[in-house]
């Protein structure tokens, strides 16, 4: 993991997230960051499933995605989170999918505003969970 790295995981490409050409489908891209920013929560102490039973809920409001080269089925890559910015009320995460040669695949940036369970309006994020995600930065 680099220094500018805040989380990484790796994996290798299955065919379901292919499109005919056998290379990574554009939507898989975004399940690929998701899995990466779960496992970042996990290892921060706030899982999904804590949020998702306690709040607040975390819904993606922006997703873009820039792909760079192909990745072909069974090839080896990682995920890597490498900015995470907290503004009053919304989580923007930038990751880099990335093949085992170091070529960068795709450039994904998810935006998560911060949602009150009870009432569905947007709130600051908790102090709890700004401080879980500096502490682990």
């Amino acid at each position: 993991m680099s220094n500018t790295e805040l989380h990484r995981i790796s994996g290798s490409l299955r065919l379901g997230r292919t499109d005919a050409a056998g290379v990574l489908y554009f939507a898989s891209a975004f399940e690929l960051a998701h899995e990466a920013i779960e496992s970042y929560f996990d290892s921060c102490g706030c899982g999904l499933k804590t949020l998702l039973k306690s709040g607040p809920y975390l819904p993606i409001v922006h997703a873009e995605a820039d792909f760079k080269s192909p990745l072909r089925t069974g090839e080896i890559f990682f995920t890597a989170i490498e900015t995470l910015d907290c503004s009053a009320r919304s989580i923007a995460i930038s990751l880099r999918l990335v093949a085992s040669n170091e070529q960068t695949i795709a450039t994904v940036k998810i935006v998560h505003a911060c949602i009150d369970p009870a009432t569905g309006k947007a709130i600051d994020i908790p102090l709890s969970l700004r401080s879980l995600i500096s502490k682990a930065k």
